[in-house]
């Protein structure tokens, strides 16, 4: 073998022992460290310990006062602690109590359960309004966030109407009355399992949850005991509700006609809800239309002479209609969607001799009764909502739907055009829209709002039954629909002014 051959067969085989001493001494390395666990609290570092569930079994055992109050089997690390299984030759082990007491020191223990998320949707918001941060609900059984939600929903709707919307046994609705054909939330709610921590409020009571949802978290509960001639209507103005509001508060009462008895507690709360249920409606109701009154002159009869030749009758209609339901409240706008006549109207003429005037006529769908005030809309209509308390607030006149989005409105009376503001997001009175106000004698002030259009100009005289705007939805609505509202001294104008109920000042009967 040559001299170069055997150098190269020398350091090959010192290569070969190296290698294979090197490969014993990592296999050595490898077979001998230990199995440890690194403990994580909010990404720190806080001990290596030998056995995980040691540590988790004290914090199990340690917990006692919150398995009692939760009524749990388990208690949890906090949300923001990790453990990771690593090998090490590092031998300075932490004891599990002492990691054990650094959480306790430093964060809070967790237990089991649901956390439900509410998400507000930014569409079912006007520009000014602040779209609400998701809220967020935790329980340790879905049961009782279920058992609430149901609670929530009978304060709206009867039970019976629930179960039949569920079973999905809905009858057809061939007479008088209304049922209900959708249900539903206006907000995404979702539910996922979590360890919640013991920190924060976790809900084990459905009927507290229910208090919550329906009156907010914050919320003062307020009752009151019935005394000798109480009502619901009475009660229910004395804490600015509507009787509706006072039914919703408590569910057990289905009418604002029911008597109530001396002693009973009942819920006097304001509704400040933190979901928002709605549900749409179909319904068959009776509606009267009046009549009008027209005059007819007799050049035969001696001056001064008159006489009702003709009885007036009112018309009676079966409407076929559709509304929603938000949280109690019904909606503003209505939907007429087939009108039966059932008795026709029949005017009511008087007969006058040759100088006596005119007393009106009709003009359309317009119907012109009587007196010195007239209806602001076409016939038929429906009023939606009244002159009531309304979460809190003082609902300062009637809403009128029906008739559809751009017919036509009409001056209740005689007067001056005072006002006709065009709607303005930026405004103090943006929630009107587009209103007109109109002076009549007396101090007497009407207003339109939520139009679609105007007809008229600031200092123009209307007569009665003259068209001054077009029905809309603009400002703070919940669908088509005109406000009509009745003040002593003028609106939306900084002065003294004060509203009266349309229906008791200026109509009766309806």
């Amino acid at each position: 073998m040559k001299t170069k051959d055997i150098i190269i067969t020398v350091v090959l085989s010192v290569i070969v022992i190296g290698l294979y001493f090197i490969d014993q001494n990592i296999d050595t390395e490898i077979k001998y460290a230990d199995k440890a666990y690194q403990v994580y609290l909010n990404g720190e570092v806080i001990g290596l310990i030998e056995d995980d569930q040691k540590l988790y079994d004290l914090i199990n055992n340690e917990q006692q006062e919150i398995k009692n109050t939760y009524n749990v089997d388990s208690v949890y690390p906090p949300n923001v602690f990790k453990i990771v299984e690593v090998n090490t030759y590092d031998k300075d082990f932490t004891t599990a109590t002492n990691i054990y007491d650094m959480i306790e020191e430093r964060d809070d223990f967790t237990v089991r359960g649901y956390t439900i998320t509410i998400k507000y949707n930014e569409d079912d918001y006007y520009e000014e309004e602040e779209v609400p941060e998701n809220y967020t609900i935790n329980v340790l059984d879905k049961s009782v966030f279920e058992e609430a939600i149901r609670n929530y929903i009978l304060a709206f709707v009867s039970e019976e109407d629930l179960n039949s919307y569920i079973t999905g046994e809905i009858a057809d609705l061939t007479d008088i009355g209304e049922i209900i054909n959708n249900m539903y939330f206006e907000e995404t709610i979702t539910i996922k399992e979590a360890y919640i921590s013991v920190n924060e409020k976790i809900y084990t009571d459905a009927a507290e949850l229910s208090q919550v949802l329906l009156f907010g978290p914050d919320a003062t509960m307020d009752s009151y005991t019935v005394q000798a001639g109480d009502d619901i209507e009475s009660i229910s103005a004395d804490y600015k509700l509507n009787p509706q509001e006072f039914l919703i508060a408590n569910p057990n009462y289905r009418s604002e006609n029911v008597l109530l008895k001396i002693g009973d507690t009942v819920n006097v709360t304001l509704l400040d809800p933190i979901i928002t249920f709605v549900y749409d409606v179909y319904r068959i109701e009776e509606s009267v239309t009046p009549f009008a009154t027209k005059t007819e002159v007799d050049k035969t009869k001696e001056r001064g002479y008159s006489e009702i030749t003709q009885a007036g009758v009112t018309g009676l209609t079966l409407n076929h209609e559709t509304f929603s339901v938000t949280n109690g409240e019904q909606s503003s706008e209505i939907s007429i969607i087939d009108s039966i006549t059932i008795r026709d109207v029949v005017d009511q003429i008087t007969t006058v001799g040759p100088t006596y005037s005119s007393g009106g006529s009709v003009s359309g769908s317009y119907v012109d009764i009587p007196g010195d005030w007239g209806w602001p809309t076409n016939q038929p209509s429906v009023i939606t909502s009244r002159y009531s308390m309304r979460w809190g607030r003082l609902h300062e006149g009637i809403d009128i739907s029906g008739t559809g989005y751009g017919s036509p409105i009409y001056a209740i009376g005689d007067g001056t055009v005072v006002n006709v503001s065009p709607a303005c997001s930026s405004c103090y009175q943006w929630s009107n829209g587009n209103y007109v106000v109109v002076e009549h004698a007396n101090n007497v002030y009407s207003a339109y709002l939520h139009l679609s259009g105007f007809n008229v100009r600031v200092g123009d005289s209307v007569r009665k039954g003259q068209v001054i705007a077009y029905m809309g939805n603009s400002g703070f609505v919940t669908g088509t629909h005109l406000h009509l509202g009745i003040y002593i001294g003028e609106p939306f104008s900084g002065g003294s002014t004060r509203s009266v109920n349309p229906l008791t000042s200026i109509y009766s009967g309806l």
